[in-house]
């Protein structure tokens, strides 16, 4: 059977009340700010912060992958963001198609895309269905 404290709240079986509740600030884990001074948003902080710029250089992918690689093209894409560099290798795949090394949503393989296809030809069936002549 369980016991009623003063506050109207369950006693535990071991004696001790309920647990007040935390106020706002605390649950938020800082102190409270005036209705002015808020935190920006995720979007305004991408605003502030200047673009990452890349460098995009092609690679002999049969030199560096070997001579029986299903690597086609093989890109290295210098990413500058915020004065920290980072390289990433970036690969397009007879199997698996374009990746990183860091993954596909990785910003780099966006990057390769445009320079590797900028001199494809597209063959093949227009928008509206037709073939081209």
């Amino acid at each position: 059977m369980s016991r009623v404290n003063k506050s109207g709240g369950k006693k535990s079986k071991t004696g001790r009340g309920k647990r007040p509740p935390a106020r706002r600030s605390e649950a938020r884990g800082g102190a409270s700010k005036a209705r002015g001074q808020q935190r920006p948003s995720a979007k305004a902080k991408a605003a502030m912060q200047p673009p990452a710029q890349f460098r995009v250089k092609e690679l002999n992918a049969q030199q560096k992958c070997g001579p029986g690689t299903s690597v086609e093209r093989l890109f290295r894409v210098d990413e500058q963001a915020e004065g920290a560099a980072k390289a990433h290798l970036v690969f397009l795949d007879r199997r698996h198609g374009w990746y990183c090394e860091h993954g596909v949503e990785c910003p780099a393989v966006r990057q390769a895309r445009r320079i590797g296809e900028a001199d494809r030809q597209h063959i093949g069936r227009t928008n509206n269905g037709g073939m081209r002549a």
